[in-house]
Protein backbone atom coordinates (compact mmCIF):
# COMPACT_ATOMS: atom_id res chain seq x y z
CA UNK A 1 0.00 0.00 0.00
CA UNK A 2 2.73 2.05 0.65
CA UNK A 3 4.89 1.62 -2.61
CA UNK A 4 1.15 2.61 -3.72
CA UNK A 5 0.87 5.48 -2.68
CA UNK A 6 4.39 6.99 -3.58
CA UNK A 7 3.61 6.12 -6.84
CA UNK A 8 0.46 7.71 -7.25
CA UNK A 9 2.27 11.01 -5.73
CA UNK A 10 4.84 10.37 -7.93
CA UNK A 11 2.31 10.43 -10.89
CA UNK A 12 0.12 13.38 -9.49
CA UNK A 13 3.23 14.98 -9.27
CA UNK A 14 4.66 14.35 -12.63
CA UNK A 15 1.38 15.46 -14.14
CA UNK A 16 0.83 18.61 -12.61
CA UNK A 17 4.33 19.42 -13.55
CA UNK A 18 3.83 18.97 -17.13
CA UNK A 19 0.56 20.62 -16.93
CA UNK A 20 2.33 23.26 -15.39
CA UNK A 21 5.09 23.60 -18.12
CA UNK A 22 2.31 23.49 -21.01
CA UNK A 23 0.48 26.13 -19.28
CA UNK A 24 3.63 28.52 -19.26
CA UNK A 25 4.00 28.01 -22.63
CA UNK A 26 0.98 28.46 -23.48
CA UNK A 27 1.36 31.95 -21.48
CA UNK A 28 4.49 32.66 -22.88
CA UNK A 29 2.62 32.12 -26.79
CA UNK A 30 -0.20 34.42 -26.13
CA UNK A 31 1.80 37.43 -24.61
CA UNK A 32 4.30 37.22 -27.65
CA UNK A 33 1.00 37.36 -29.69
CA UNK A 34 -0.50 39.94 -28.32
CA UNK A 35 2.71 42.01 -27.98
CA UNK A 36 3.05 41.83 -31.85
CA UNK A 37 -0.39 42.95 -32.46
CA UNK A 38 0.00 46.03 -30.26
CA UNK A 39 3.47 46.47 -31.18
CA UNK A 40 3.71 49.90 -33.38
CA UNK A 41 5.78 48.99 -36.00
CA UNK A 42 8.73 51.37 -36.57
CA UNK A 43 10.10 51.36 -39.90
CA UNK A 44 13.68 51.77 -41.39
CA UNK A 45 14.46 54.99 -42.73
CA UNK A 46 17.55 55.37 -45.79
CA UNK A 47 19.25 58.29 -46.86
CA UNK A 48 22.30 58.93 -48.99
CA UNK A 49 24.15 61.78 -48.88
CA UNK A 50 26.41 63.47 -51.25
CA UNK A 51 28.10 66.13 -50.23
CA UNK A 52 31.29 68.44 -52.23
CA UNK A 53 33.24 70.95 -50.86
CA UNK A 54 32.08 74.17 -52.85
CA UNK A 55 28.96 74.36 -55.11
CA UNK A 56 31.85 75.34 -57.90
CA UNK A 57 33.78 71.62 -56.80
CA UNK A 58 32.88 68.65 -59.20
CA UNK A 59 34.51 65.84 -56.77
CA UNK A 60 33.14 64.50 -53.10
CA UNK A 61 31.96 61.95 -51.08
CA UNK A 62 28.51 59.68 -50.80
CA UNK A 63 28.08 58.20 -47.45
CA UNK A 64 24.85 55.68 -46.98
CA UNK A 65 22.65 55.88 -43.26
CA UNK A 66 19.84 54.25 -42.07
CA UNK A 67 17.77 54.81 -38.82
CA UNK A 68 14.34 53.62 -37.02
CA UNK A 69 11.29 55.88 -36.93
CA UNK A 70 11.33 59.47 -37.71
CA UNK A 71 13.63 62.33 -35.93
CA UNK A 72 16.01 58.62 -34.43
CA UNK A 73 20.05 59.12 -34.80
CA UNK A 74 20.95 58.49 -38.54
CA UNK A 75 23.60 55.93 -37.96
CA UNK A 76 26.30 55.57 -40.73
CA UNK A 77 25.72 52.23 -42.77
CA UNK A 78 29.31 52.82 -45.54
CA UNK A 79 32.16 54.16 -45.66
CA UNK A 80 33.23 57.82 -47.78
CA UNK A 81 32.47 57.13 -51.61
CA UNK A 82 34.54 58.84 -53.71
CA UNK A 83 31.62 60.36 -55.78
CA UNK A 84 32.09 63.18 -58.89
CA UNK A 85 28.94 65.38 -60.20
CA UNK A 86 28.57 68.03 -63.09
CA UNK A 87 32.12 69.54 -64.95
CA UNK A 88 30.07 72.92 -63.59
CA UNK A 89 29.30 71.79 -59.86
CA UNK A 90 26.10 72.55 -58.02
CA UNK A 91 22.85 74.15 -58.61
CA UNK A 92 19.47 74.07 -56.75
CA UNK A 93 17.26 71.63 -58.02
CA UNK A 94 13.29 70.63 -58.41
CA UNK A 95 12.87 67.82 -55.58
CA UNK A 96 10.91 67.08 -52.15
CA UNK A 97 12.60 70.42 -50.69
CA UNK A 98 11.70 74.17 -50.14
CA UNK A 99 12.60 76.38 -53.42
CA UNK A 100 15.92 77.80 -52.30
CA UNK A 101 17.37 81.52 -53.55
CA UNK A 102 20.12 81.43 -55.81
CA UNK A 103 21.05 80.14 -59.26
CA UNK A 104 18.75 76.96 -59.97
CA UNK A 105 19.11 73.96 -62.50
CA UNK A 106 18.60 74.73 -66.35
CA UNK A 107 18.70 71.82 -69.23
CA UNK A 108 22.43 72.06 -70.73
CA UNK A 109 23.98 73.88 -68.01
CA UNK A 110 26.33 71.15 -66.78
CA UNK A 111 25.29 71.16 -63.30
CA UNK A 112 23.86 68.91 -60.59
CA UNK A 113 20.73 69.64 -58.81
CA UNK A 114 21.23 70.37 -55.45
CA UNK A 115 18.68 69.70 -52.78
CA UNK A 116 16.45 66.34 -51.26
CA UNK A 117 15.39 63.91 -54.28
CA UNK A 118 13.93 60.16 -54.16
CA UNK A 119 14.94 57.33 -55.80
CA UNK A 120 13.05 56.03 -58.92
CA UNK A 121 13.48 53.94 -62.05
CA UNK A 122 16.47 51.95 -62.05
CA UNK A 123 17.84 50.80 -65.90
CA UNK A 124 20.15 47.98 -66.91
CA UNK A 125 20.86 45.84 -69.72
CA UNK A 126 20.20 42.41 -68.01
CA UNK A 127 16.82 40.81 -67.53
CA UNK A 128 17.23 41.36 -63.96
CA UNK A 129 19.09 43.45 -61.06
CA UNK A 130 22.27 42.31 -59.57
CA UNK A 131 21.57 39.30 -56.95
CA UNK A 132 20.33 40.33 -53.79
CA UNK A 133 18.73 43.73 -55.16
CA UNK A 134 14.88 43.52 -54.69
CA UNK A 135 14.14 47.25 -56.01
CA UNK A 136 10.96 46.63 -57.62
CA UNK A 137 11.70 49.56 -60.10
CA UNK A 138 13.39 48.17 -63.01
CA UNK A 139 13.28 48.42 -66.59
CA UNK A 140 15.25 46.47 -69.04
CA UNK A 141 16.93 49.12 -71.53
CA UNK A 142 16.32 47.90 -75.60
CA UNK A 143 17.31 49.85 -79.05
CA UNK A 144 13.75 51.64 -78.79
CA UNK A 145 14.32 53.24 -75.18
CA UNK A 146 14.75 57.16 -75.13
CA UNK A 147 14.76 59.98 -72.28
CA UNK A 148 13.37 62.80 -73.20
CA UNK A 149 16.07 65.90 -72.52
CA UNK A 150 14.55 68.59 -75.19
CA UNK A 151 12.58 70.70 -73.56
CA UNK A 152 10.35 71.27 -77.06
CA UNK A 153 9.63 67.94 -77.18
CA UNK A 154 6.64 65.92 -75.24
CA UNK A 155 7.05 63.69 -72.39
CA UNK A 156 10.13 65.59 -71.25
CA UNK A 157 12.44 64.05 -68.28
CA UNK A 158 10.15 60.95 -68.92
CA UNK A 159 11.26 57.34 -70.59
CA UNK A 160 9.86 57.15 -73.90
CA UNK A 161 9.59 53.30 -75.73
CA UNK A 162 8.75 53.62 -79.41
CA UNK A 163 6.88 50.78 -81.25
CA UNK A 164 8.97 50.34 -84.42
CA UNK A 165 12.87 50.86 -84.87
CA UNK A 166 13.07 50.47 -88.80
CA UNK A 167 11.12 54.31 -88.32
CA UNK A 168 11.81 56.13 -85.63
CA UNK A 169 10.96 59.56 -84.91
CA UNK A 170 13.23 62.12 -86.00
CA UNK A 171 13.99 63.32 -82.62
CA UNK A 172 14.76 59.85 -81.42
CA UNK A 173 18.07 59.38 -82.21
CA UNK A 174 19.54 62.70 -80.10
CA UNK A 175 17.10 61.32 -77.52
CA UNK A 176 18.04 57.64 -77.57
CA UNK A 177 19.00 55.40 -74.37
CA UNK A 178 23.35 54.97 -75.28
CA UNK A 179 22.97 51.17 -74.40
CA UNK A 180 26.28 50.58 -76.01
CA UNK A 181 28.13 52.63 -73.46
CA UNK A 182 29.15 50.42 -70.87
CA UNK A 183 29.61 53.00 -68.10
CA UNK A 184 25.91 53.37 -68.13
CA UNK A 185 24.90 49.46 -68.07
CA UNK A 186 23.26 50.53 -64.70
CA UNK A 187 21.60 53.76 -64.05
CA UNK A 188 19.71 54.78 -61.19
CA UNK A 189 17.15 58.25 -62.01
CA UNK A 190 17.24 60.65 -59.29
CA UNK A 191 14.20 62.41 -59.22
CA UNK A 192 14.69 65.41 -59.84
CA UNK A 193 12.32 67.87 -61.65
CA UNK A 194 10.16 64.90 -61.76
CA UNK A 195 7.34 63.26 -62.18
CA UNK A 196 5.60 67.01 -63.11
CA UNK A 197 8.50 68.29 -65.26
CA UNK A 198 9.07 71.60 -65.84
CA UNK A 199 10.22 71.91 -69.89
CA UNK A 200 13.42 73.71 -69.28
CA UNK A 201 14.65 72.62 -65.57
CA UNK A 202 16.63 69.90 -66.00
CA UNK A 203 16.42 66.00 -67.16
CA UNK A 204 18.23 62.57 -67.17
CA UNK A 205 20.21 62.98 -63.63
CA UNK A 206 21.37 59.43 -62.68
CA UNK A 207 23.47 57.85 -60.45
CA UNK A 208 26.44 55.80 -62.97
CA UNK A 209 29.35 53.95 -63.64
CA UNK A 210 32.44 56.73 -63.44
CA UNK A 211 34.09 57.62 -66.63
CA UNK A 212 37.69 57.94 -64.79
CA UNK A 213 38.57 58.84 -61.07
CA UNK A 214 38.75 62.13 -62.15
CA UNK A 215 36.02 62.28 -64.48
CA UNK A 216 33.35 64.83 -64.22
CA UNK A 217 29.77 64.54 -65.84
CA UNK A 218 27.10 66.81 -67.39
CA UNK A 219 25.24 66.68 -64.27
CA UNK A 220 24.99 63.28 -63.02
CA UNK A 221 26.49 61.72 -59.88
CA UNK A 222 29.37 59.02 -61.36
CA UNK A 223 30.82 56.49 -58.80
CA UNK A 224 32.78 53.19 -59.11
CA UNK A 225 30.60 50.63 -60.94
CA UNK A 226 31.54 48.13 -58.09
CA UNK A 227 29.83 50.72 -55.55
CA UNK A 228 27.10 51.47 -57.40
CA UNK A 229 26.31 47.44 -57.45
CA UNK A 230 26.41 47.81 -53.85
CA UNK A 231 24.18 50.66 -54.27
CA UNK A 232 21.24 48.98 -56.03
CA UNK A 233 21.50 45.86 -53.44
CA UNK A 234 21.61 48.58 -50.30
CA UNK A 235 18.11 50.59 -51.44
CA UNK A 236 14.78 49.14 -49.75
CA UNK A 237 11.60 50.48 -51.71
CA UNK A 238 10.19 50.24 -48.17
CA UNK A 239 12.86 52.45 -46.42
CA UNK A 240 11.51 55.11 -49.23
CA UNK A 241 15.58 55.68 -49.38
CA UNK A 242 15.96 59.46 -50.23
CA UNK A 243 19.32 61.70 -51.32
CA UNK A 244 20.78 64.58 -50.37
CA UNK A 245 22.88 66.66 -52.84
CA UNK A 246 24.77 69.47 -51.22
CA UNK A 247 27.84 71.79 -51.00
CA UNK A 248 29.66 71.57 -47.23
CA UNK A 249 28.58 75.30 -46.88
CA UNK A 250 24.68 74.82 -47.71
CA UNK A 251 24.83 71.49 -45.74
CA UNK A 252 26.17 73.40 -42.53
CA UNK A 253 23.51 76.12 -42.92
CA UNK A 254 20.40 72.72 -43.63
CA UNK A 255 21.75 70.25 -41.54
CA UNK A 256 18.94 70.62 -38.49
CA UNK A 257 16.40 72.13 -40.92
CA UNK A 258 16.41 68.94 -42.89
CA UNK A 259 17.05 66.71 -39.95
CA UNK A 260 20.18 65.50 -41.97
CA UNK A 261 23.05 63.53 -40.20
CA UNK A 262 25.86 65.53 -39.03
CA UNK A 263 28.30 67.15 -41.17
CA UNK A 264 31.88 65.21 -39.87
CA UNK A 265 29.65 61.98 -40.73
CA UNK A 266 28.95 62.97 -44.33
CA UNK A 267 31.98 64.31 -45.44
CA UNK A 268 35.78 63.31 -44.24
CA UNK A 269 36.92 66.35 -42.87
CA UNK A 270 34.83 69.10 -42.69
CA UNK A 271 35.52 73.19 -43.13
CA UNK A 272 34.86 74.86 -39.28
CA UNK A 273 32.12 76.07 -40.86
CA UNK A 274 30.02 75.86 -37.66
CA UNK A 275 30.18 74.13 -34.27
CA UNK A 276 29.67 70.44 -35.50
CA UNK A 277 27.41 68.67 -32.56
CA UNK A 278 27.83 64.88 -32.29
CA UNK A 279 25.10 62.78 -31.56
Amino acid sequence: MQNESKSSTLIFGTTFLVLFLIFSLFLLYLADKIEKMFQKKVPLQQLITVVVPSSSACEGYMKLFQRIGEGGQWNPDSDFIPILIGKNGLTWGKGLHEPQEGEHKKEGDGKTPAGIFNLGLIMGIDDELPSGAQWPLYHKKSPLDAWIEDPALDNYNHLVTIKDSSSPPEWFEKQRLRIEDPHLEWMIFIEHNYPDSKPGLGSAIFIHERYGEHTPTSGCVAMEKEKLVDLIRWISYPSKPKIVILSTPDYARLQSLWDLPPLYLAFPNPPLIVNQSKQ
